[in-house]
This record gives C-alpha cells, sequence and structure tokens, in this order.
C-alpha cells in the first residue's frame, strides 16, 4: 500500500530560505534570488497538509483533542472533562489560527501562484483540500469567516458566513478543483503530495467522496441533493480500496520531530496526557450496562487500540478511579471528586496503543510505555479513510433509500475497520486478529443489525463507525450530534457518586478569543451549549 513520510524541516523558513527549488525565474535582475517572492509550490503543499493534520487530529493542538473528549473514547483532567470549553483554550487558539493563517491562507496561495503558473494539479489539490478545511470548520464552528477570509491586507476583518451558505460553495469548490485535476499540469506534485503523491485518480475519487460525506452530514436539511448523491453513486468513481485514504502518515524521529503529535503527549512527557474513556471500554469489552448495544460482544481491535501498564494483579501507583483487571482509568466528569482526583497513576494507568497514536501493542505483559515503545509514533492520522466512506454509505442507503445494500455496505466498513487494525499490527510486527474472530465479531453485529428495526440499524452503524474511527474524533463529533449515536454518556443514570455533570452537552466550539477581540465584524461569542450547526435537526 503506498505511503508516504514527511519531516519537520518543511518550517517557513525552510520554505523561504530553499530559494533553489522555486518555479519563480530568479534570473531577474530586480529580484533577490536570497528572498525569494514566491514560495515554491513543492515546499508550500506539504508543510500545508501536516498543518492541516496536526489542527484536526489527535494532539495539544489538535481539535480531535476536545472533540474525542466529548464523544467519549477519552478522558482528560481539566476543563474538556465535564463539557467545559472555551476561547481562550490553547487547542482552540492555537487550531483556529493554524488554520486560518496557515492552512487555509497557504491553500490560497497555492491557487494563486499554482493558477499563474498553469500548476493545474497543485491548485486543483488545493481547491479540494480547502473544501474539506471549510466544511471541518462549519462542522466544530457554524457559523465562521468563508467569503472574505484569507484575503491579507486586502480585507483583515472578515465577516462570519452562516454554515448552511458555505456548504453549498463547497461542492463548487470540489468539482473545481476535480476539473483542474484533468487539465495538463506544467510540473506534477509528486512526493511533495504526502496525502497521494500527486496521484491525480486518487485526489478526484477522495474529492467525490468528500461531497458524499457532505451530502450525507447535510441529509435532514435542505441542502441535502438525493440526485446528486444518486448520481456520485451511480458513477462509481468513490474509494474503492485502503490505498486511498485521506491520511497522514507520521514518521519516528525526534529530531527533526515528525511523530504523531498524540505519540508525543502520550510517551514522551514524562506522564501521560490521555485516559481511555471507561464507557468505551466498556463498550469494546461487551460490559456496558449504560449502553448494551453490542450485547456481551468483546472487541477483538482491544489490545491494538489501548495498552495496559499494569498487569491485572499488579497494584496500581495511587487510589484508583476505575479499574477492570489490567485496565485502569478515569471516569468522565469526575474531577475533583474520585479517589484519585489527586493522584498520578503516570506508570499504572491505560494508555492510547498502537492504532491510534503508532504507541505499543498490548501482549498482555504490563510495563511501563516510554518514547521507544511500539513503532515510536509511526502512524497514521486516518482524517476520512476508506472504511469511513463505507459507513456513510450505508448510513445513506438506510435513511435515504440511495439503491445500494445498507446491511452490505454495514458489513464491508467493519471487515475494511479490522483490516486497517491489521495494517498497523504489520508495521509493529503484532500479531494480526484472526480471520475467525473477525469473521465471529462481524457475524454477530450483524445479526443485531438484521434483527433490528430501521432506527436500531442506524444506531449500530453509528456506534461502529465511532469505534472504528477511534483517533480521529472531529467526525464523530459531528456524527454525535447530527444522529444521537451512539447513545452518549450519562453520568446522571450510571449510579456512580463519582460522576456528576452540571453542564449540558457542548453543541459547537467557542471561537477563539483572540480573534473576537481584533476582528470587529466578528460576532458575539458562541453559546456552546445552544448554538448548533445548520445540519444539526435534533
Amino acid at each position: 500500500m503506498h505511503r508516504l513520510k514527511y519531516t519537520y524541516l518543511l518550517a517557513f523558513a525552510t520554505i523561504l530560505f530553499l530559494a533553489s527549488g522555486c518555479e519563480s525565474n530568479f534570473l531577474d535582475i530586480n529580484r533577490d534570488p536570497n528572498n525569494p517572492t514566491v514560495v515554491p509550490l513543492r515546499q508550500l503543499l506539504p508543510y500545508t497538509q501536516v498543518n492541516l493534520s496536526n489542527s484536526l487530529g489527535l494532539g495539544p493542538s489538535g481539535l480531535s483533542e476536545p472533540a474525542s473528549c466529548f464523544v467519549h473514547q477519552t478522558v482528560m483532567r481539566g476543563n474538556f472533562n465535564n463539557y467545559f470549553i472555551v476561547g481562550d483554550d490553547f487547542v482552540i487558539q492555537q487550531a483556529w489560527d493554524n488554520i486560518y493563517a496557515g492552512v487555509l491562507t497557504d491553500l490560497r496561495q497555492i491557487i494563486s501562484i499554482g493558477t499563474e503558473q498553469e500548476n493545474w494539479h497543485f491548485v486543483g489539490i488545493a481547491q479540494i483540500m480547502r473544501a474539506y478545511t471549510f466544511s471541518a470548520l462549519v462542522d466544530v464552528w457554524g457559523d465562521v469567516p468563508f467569503t472574505d477570509a484569507t484575503r491579507g491586507a486586502e480585507n483583515p476583518y472578515p465577516e462570519f458566513d452562516e454554515g448552511q451558505e458555505i456548504y453549498p460553495e463547497l461542492f463548487k469548490m470540489i468539482d473545481e478543483g476535480i476539473a483542474n485535476l484533468a487539465k495538463t499540469s506544467t510540473i506534477a506534485p509528486g512526493t511533495a503530495d504526502l496525502f497521494y503523491g500527486g496521484n491525480v485518480a486518487r485526489w478526484r475519487k477522495f474529492a467525490k467522496t468528500l461531497k458524499l460525506k457532505l451530502y450525507n452530514q447535510a441529509r435532514l436539511t435542505q441542502v441535502y441533493d438525493d440526485a446528486a448523491v444518486k448520481a456520485l453513486i451511480a458513477e462509481g468513481d468513490l474509494m474503492s480500496a485502503a490505498n486511498e485514504d485521506f491520511e497522514m502518515l507520521y514518521a519516528s524521529s525526534p529530531s527533526p520531530e515528525n511523530r504523531h503529535p498524540a505519540f508525543i503527549q502520550e510517551y514522551t512527557q514524562g506522564g501521560p496526557g490521555y485516559w481511555v474513556s471507561p464507557y468505551f471500554y466498556q463498550i469494546m469489552q461487551g460490559k456496558s450496562t449504560l449502553n448494551p448495544i453490542l450485547g456481551n460482544l468483546v472487541d477483538p481491535r482491544i489490545p491494538y487500540y489501548f495498552c495496559n501498564q499494569l498487569t491485572p494483579t499488579q497494584a496500581a501507583q495511587n487510589p484508583i478511579s476505575y479499574r477492570d483487571g489490567a485496565f485502569l482509568s478515569i471516569w468522565f466528569t469526575s474531577s475533583g471528586i474520585d479517589p484519585n482526583s489527586d493522584w498520578d497513576q503516570n506508570s499504572s494507568q491505560t494508555v492510547l496503543g498502537l492504532y491510534p497514536v503508532g504507541g505499543k501493542y498490548d501482549n498482555g505483559s504490563g510495563g511501563a510505555v516510554n518514547q521507544t515503545s511500539g513503532t515510536q509514533g509511526a502512524t497514521l492520522q486516518r482524517l476520512l479513510p476508506y472504511f469511513s466512506s463505507l459507513y456513510t454509505r450505508a448510513e445513506l442507503a438506510l435513511t435515504k433509500n440511495t439503491g445500494e445494500n445498507a446491511a452490505n455496505l454495514f458489513k464491508s466498513a467493519m471487515e475494511e475497520s479490522f483490516a486497517e487494525v491489521n495494517r498497523a499490527a504489520a508495521t509493529a510486527s503484532a500479531p494480526a486478529i484472526a480471520a475467525t474472530a473477525i469473521s465471529s465479531y462481524v457475524n454477530s453485529v450483524m445479526d443485531l443489525y438484521n434483527a433490528g428495526n430501521a432506527e436500531k440499524k442506524l444506531e449500530l452503524i453509528m456506534t461502529q463507525k465511532w469505534i472504528a474511527s477511534f483517533g480521529f474524533a472531529v467526525d464523530s463529533y459531528t456524527d454525535y450530534r447530527r444522529t444521537g449515536y451512539p447513545r452518549p454518556f450519562d453520568p446522571a443514570t450510571d449510579n456512580n457518586p463519582f460522576t456528576v455533570v452540571n453542564r449540558d452537552y457542548v453543541q459547537t466550539f467557542p471561537y477563539s478569543v483572540t480573534d473576537l477581540q481584533i476582528n470587529p465584524n466578528a460576532p458575539e461569542q458562541r453559546n456552546v451549549y445552544v448554538d448548533k450547526p445548520f445540519w444539526d435537526a435534533n
């Protein structure tokens, strides 16, 4: 399978220094060759792609960090542990600035330079990435700068557009990108494209799959276009294999730093930054009384998702909030009241494992993890993998009668989710999940699906998609709000005195305080418990 690596040598200073690679004519006597006015596209594109992955993925400056807590895959000590998020939180300000001042500004520059130089493949890639990025912004914040965004001195104070006005423009942007990919390009992106290596066919398939994803997310609104959806499916030009995943492959080097950001947070800081949600763990273990949707099915992916630092009989460092054999964690909303609130469990707590962050595969032997564990952060940030597209098509087939077989798509989505874990296992020389274990689990879920009504079928599809998407929570957060599935964790019903919630669910993220302070055209701060994205009809 085709995979690419990047390095953080693609910093802006380096980009500007590497003038010799610029497509511009540096022999012009009116230009200083040591200070190019046009950034080389082959340097700008990979930097932009890394910045996008870091801004949306799991890590200290990625939107998946709070989102993973809000969809109950992880737990974090601090604000997010109680549905509390504010506009001056580091991740909010960092992601907002990185996306607007970095990703979207750079993509606009690529489109401008690429158009002038007739580097149409760069232009098409940038337009598709731009549409993807804006869709994520709408999904997380609702109303955001769009029409006037990233115009620099031409318009330093952009107004905020409504999400329902932005989404239709994204379909046009994607179509423009596809059209530009079909043109002859002066220079091919090649390995400068960290997502697809300049493969135009894969970019086209991703672009059409992205359109399908956006239509699905807006399926309860007037933005949904039944004819367009059926046409996309009939064309058969959607993602069709794992080598068409939209993903970033991180490496294992600390110098230059190119490891998965969440691995750095979890394995190199002297203490893990994330706790695995007991709610998520119990559902995968088939032990959940709060959400028994999967009955007593034990998920074979557990040792690839989480790594226990303890053995089942080994004593923990400090008082325990939640423990089940070797698994040790804390409960959501338990900050300040559970027995472990004032204690660390650095070498006792269960950590994120091989699959999501390039950490350690759990072979049952325990042992404290460190920066040399697992693949040392060399793993994928799966932004829109093939398996996710299959879950989307299953949902559409079930709810919108697209003509496809929802049950077959759902089964294929689960099988591909397991195959993705096995590919991760192969990179770490870890044992693969046995085919018999996979078929037994998938067939058991399909028995539940076939016995359920339409609502139960939808719940099963969304629950499996939530499990499969562990490690990238932006889309899970979107799915959670627009469908109500998987069933959210409710501290009021768990009979646990250490879990108390006093806030409503976070419907949208707050705007960056800094942006609100400097932009006179910005709206009032979001009421994160009331203001919803346009596609949320719940």
